[in-house]
C-alpha cells in the first residue's frame, strides 16, 4: 500500500488494533497471528500439501507447525518422508513456470505486517522464478475488492469489511488445481455476489482472469481490486526500497540488485500502478465496469520474469503482444447459473417417455435429456420400451437424446475397455435415425470408473451424470447438487433418484438444494417402468412433481443445456476431488 492509502486505512483501525500493531513490531511478528492452521487433511491431500512446504517452500517445524496444527512428533514423522532436496530440477525446455498454492504458516510479507494480520492463503498462489526454483513472489489475488457497497472483500485483517460490520465470518476456501494444469479459486459471498480467479501458467508468464458475478438485485458498480504481488521471498528482490521499481501503466516492475532480473506485472483494465516499499511488493490493480443484476464482468492480468538490460523495449513488447486490441477480446462470459435451476434426466428407454413424459413437458415448456439404451428387452418388448422412430420424435420435440450404452453395461475396471464400443453402437443409430451424436452420457446403474473419462471424452461427451453415490447410499435415492467447477464434467452427481416410495417431500428436498451457483440434477426412469419396478415412478406422481416444478418458477433443461452455464472442458486435475471431500465431510 502507498503511505497515503495505508495511512486513511489505518486511521480507521479501531485503537486495539493499532495497539496490537504496535506490539507486534516490538516483539517481533510471530506465526500466532497467522491465520488458524488447516489441517493437511488425509492420504494424497495431505502428501500434496506437506511436500508443497518442505519441498517447495522450504518450511521449517515453527512454520509447519504453524501451517498445519500438527504435534512436533507428528511433523518429524512427516518431514521424514520428505528429506531434504539439496538442489531441485530445473525446469525443462517449454515446461510452465511452477506455481503452488501459498501454503500459509509463514508471512509472505518482510514489514508492514499490521496491515495484515490473519492473511488468508486461500488467495495466494506462489510463483516460482526461473532462475531459481525455491525462489518465488507470492500473488494475492484479490487482496482486497471495493465497490459501492463498501470494503466487499479483504484477505487478512486491517479494517472492517460490510461482513465484519454484520459480525459474518466467510467460511475458508482453497485453490482448485485443473485438468490444464491452471488453478481456481471461487466465492460466493453471502448477499449473492460471487467472485473468482483463474490463474494458467505457461512457459514464459503466467496469465490471471478475475472476474466478478452480480446474483444481487441492484447494479454493483465502482468494482475495483487490489492484486498484491509481493516479492520478499525471491533472492535479490528483498530491498525495501522504492528506487528498483518501474511504475509505467499498465506495468509495475521491479528489478533485483543485480539490475538484470525484472518481476513485472499488468492488468487490463487497470485501476492504478503503485508499490509499497516496506512490504515489499508490487501492485497493478484491475477494475471491473459496472455489473448489472445477474450479470458477470470480468479483467486479464500477467505475471512476468525478465532478465536483460533493456526493461523499456521489454514493456513495449508486453504491450504488443498482450494488450494489442485484437488480443483483449475475451470469450464472452457463460451465463450465470441462476437458483432453482434442474436438469431433468430419463434413463432407459421407457415407452412412458413418449406417452406421458413428452406431452407433459412440452405442455410445461421443460427441456429433459432422455438417456437411450438397446439393453434390457428392449429389441423385442415395445409395450415398455420406446421404437426408434419415438426416440426420433423426441429429438425432433427438442429433447436431448442422451447415450446410455447399447447393453446398459455398468462401467467398472473390467468392463472399461468394452466402452468405447458400446458409446458407438448407439451414437450410430442416433445418426441413422437423424438425431445429433449425443453429447451427454448417464453411466448405466450409476457404476463409474476414472479410466472410463478418456473414452467418454474421445466420444464427444461433453456431460455425464452419475448417481447420489458414494456420498449418498442408494437406497436413500438422494444425493447432491451439482458444483460447477468442483464436480468433473464427466462425473456429474445425482441430486435426487426417484423410487415408487418417494413423496413430493422427496423432490422439494432434491431440488431445493439448487441454488448459491449449484444445479440440481434429477434422475427418473419410467413414468411408469413397467420392466423394473424398483425405479417406477407413477404417472400422476410424476405429473405432480413436473407441476409443481412449474407453478414454483423452475427453470428445467437438458444436461446439454449446461453449456450455457458451465465450460464442459473445465474439469479438476483429480477428477474424484469433490467426491473425496464430501466423503471427508460426512459425519
Amino acid at each position: 500500500m502507498t503511505a497515503s492509502f495505508s495511512s486513511s486505512l489505518l486511521s480507521r483501525v479501531p485503537i486495539r488494533g493499532r495497539l496490537l500493531g504496535l506490539f507486534l513490531g516490538v516483539l517481533g511478528f510471530s506465526a500466532a497471528v497467522l491465520a488458524q492452521p488447516r489441517s493437511p487433511g488425509e492420504g494424497r491431500v495431505r502428501k500434496g500439501w506437506l511436500e508443497n512446504m518442505i519441498v517447495h517452500h522450504g518450511f521449517n517445524l515453527d512454520e509447519l507447525r504453524a501451517a498445519t496444527g500438527l504435534s512436533d512428533a507428528e511433523l518429524a514423522s512427516e518431514r521424514a518422508r520428505f528429506p531434504p532436496v539439496i538442489e531441485l530440477p530445473a525446469r525443462a525446455p517449454g515446461e510452465s513456470l511452477k506455481v503452488l498454492p501459498y501454503p500459509g504458516g509463514r508471512h509472505p510479507r518482510l514489514g508492514f505486517l499490521d496491515g495484515a494480520i490473519n492473511p488468508q492463503r486461500e488467495t495466494k498462489l506462489s510463483i516460482f522464478t526461473p532462475w531459481n526454483l525455491r525462489d518465488y513472489v507470492v500473488v494475492d489475488l484479490p487482496e482486497a475488492i471495493w465497490s459501492n457497497l463498501g470494503l466487499t472483500y479483504l484477505a487478512h485483517t486491517h479494517i472492517d469489511t460490510i461482513w465484519d460490520r454484520q459480525k459474518v465470518q466467510l467460511p475458508p476456501g482453497e485453490w482448485s488445481l485443473r485438468g490444464d494444469g491452471s488453478f481456481t479459486s471461487e466465492r460466493w459471498l453471502p448477499n449473492g455476489v460471487s467472485f473468482g480467479v483463474r490463474a494458467t501458467p505457461a512457459t514464459d508468464h503466467v496469465a490471471f482472469r478475475w472476474w466478478m458475478r452480480n446474483g444481487t438485485t441492484n447494479p454493483l458498480t465502482q468494482i475495483r481490486a487490489q492484486v498484491c504481488v509481493l516479492l520478499g521471498r525471491a533472492t535479490g528482490f528483498s530491498a525495501q526500497t522504492g528506487t528498483n521499481k518501474v511504475l509505467e501503466s499498465p506495468f509495475a516492475a521491479a528489478r533485483d540488485e543485480t539490475g538484470r532480473r525484472w518481476v513485472i506485472t499488468a492488468w487490463d483494465a487497470l485501476d492504478r500502478v503503485w508499490q509499497n516499499p516496506p512490504v515489499p511488493c508490487l501492485h497493478a490493480d484491475p477494475k471491473l465496469a459496472d455489473c448489472p443484476p445477474g450479470a458477470v464482468q470480468e479483467a486479464r492480468g500477467w505475471l512476468w520474469f525478465y532478465e536483460g538490460d533493456d526493461i523499456r523495449r521489454e514493456l513495449q513488447r508486453l504491450r504488443r503482444q498482450f494488450l494489442a486490441p485484437a488480443s483483449v477480446a475475451a470469450p464472452p462470459p457463460r451465463r450465470p447459473i441462476p437458483d432453482r435451476l434442474v436438469v431433468l434426466t430419463l434413463d432407459d428407454s421407457s415407452a412412458s417417455h413418449h406417452a406421458v413424459v413428452r406431452p407433459l413437458l412440452k405442455r410445461l415448456g421443460f427441456g429433459a435429456t432422455f438417456f437411450i439404451t438397446e439393453g434390457f428387452s428392449f429389441r423385442t418388448n415395445k409395450r415398455d420400451y420406446l421404437t426408434w422412430e419415438q426416440i426420433a420424435d423426441l429429438h425432433r420435440d427438442g429433447f436431448e437424446i442422451g447415450n446410455h450404452t447399447r447393453d446398459h453395461l455398468g462401467i467398472i475396471e473390467p468392463t472399461v475397455p468394452r466402452l468405447a464400443e458400446q458409446l458407438e453402437a448407439i451414437r450410430s443409430r442416433c445418426l441413422e435415425y437423424g438425431i445429433p451424436a449425443p453429447v451427454s452420457f448417464a453411466w448405466p446403474g450409476n457404476a463409474f470408473h476414472p479410466a472410463a473419462l478418456p473414452i467418454l471424452k474421445a466420444a464427444g461427451i461433453r456431460f455425464a451424470r452419475r448417481g447420489g453415490e458414494p456420498e449418498v447410499p442408494y437406497s436413500q435415492g438422494g444425493g447432491q447438487a451439482y458444483e460447477s467447477g468442483a464436480d468433473h464434467p464427466l462425473l456429474i452427481p445425482t441430486a435426487g433418484d426417484a423410487r415408487p416410495t418417494w413423496s413430493l417431500a422427496d423432490l422439494q428436498r432434491a431440488v431445493t438444494q439448487a441454488r448459491d451457483g449449484r444445479i440440481a440434477v434429477l434422475q427418473f426412469h419410467g413414468a411408469p417402468d413397467g420392466e423394473h419396478p424398483w425405479v417406477n415412478t407413477p404417472p400422476e406422481r410424476f405429473t405432480e412433481y413436473m407441476e409443481w416444478l412449474h407453478r414454483e418458477h423452475y427453470q428445467v433443461i437438458a444436461l446439454r443445456d449446461l453449456a450455457r452455464h458451465v465450460d464442459p472442458d473445465d474439469s479438476p486435475a483429480d477428477p474424484l476431488e469433490a467426491i473425496n471431500h464430501r466423503l471427508r465431510r460426512r459425519p
